[in-house]
């Protein structure tokens, strides 16, 4: 009995620091409502081509 008690305190308490550490981002950095400010992007911008290739026809 006292094993089971320990090992429910156990993962009770593994559990905890999981979720501290998953929502601490989130209460420093609350999500903002969006505005018309452009997000800096970290990723690299896709360029596409708009002309269409020359086929070349003999």
């Amino acid at each position: 009995m006292k094993s089971l008690i320990i090992n429910l305190t156990n993962t009770i308490r593994i559990l905890y620091v999981l979720i501290t550490y998953l929502l601490i981002p989130y209460f420093k950095n609350p999500i903002k409502p969006r505005t018309n400010k452009p997000i800096s992007k970290s990723y690299r911008k896709i360029e596409v081509d708009t002309e269409l290739p020359i086929i070349e026809t003999i």
